[in-house]
């Protein structure tokens, strides 16, 4: 059963972690990842696969039409369910 439908606005939330010094950020498994860039910006689910490539549901969520703090490098990306949460936002 899927946790979001489109249309719901979500947050990017990476996996937490703490690195090599002892400063909370985005899990050093995940650091590299092309999604890692997303983090903390707020979007909207446009389309959901729920096989994925990797038989794990996925939700495209496209960022145009929000103003995210982050930088953001394209206007849509795919994200595995436990990377997005719900946001406040509406």
């Amino acid at each position: 059963m899927a946790k979001f439908n489109v249309g719901d606005v979500v947050k990017v939330d990476l996996p937490k972690g703490k690195n090599r010094r002892g400063v909370m950020g985005i899990s050093v498994m995940y650091q590299t990842w092309p999604e890692s860039r997303f983090d903390g910006a707020i979007g909207d689910i446009v389309e959901i696969d729920p096989n994925g490539p990797t038989g794990i549901p996925q939700y495209r969520v496209n960022f145009t039409g929000h103003e995210n703090r982050t930088a953001i490098p394209w206007q849509s990306q795919w994200f595995r369910e436990e990377w997005i949460a719900p946001s406040a936002k509406r």
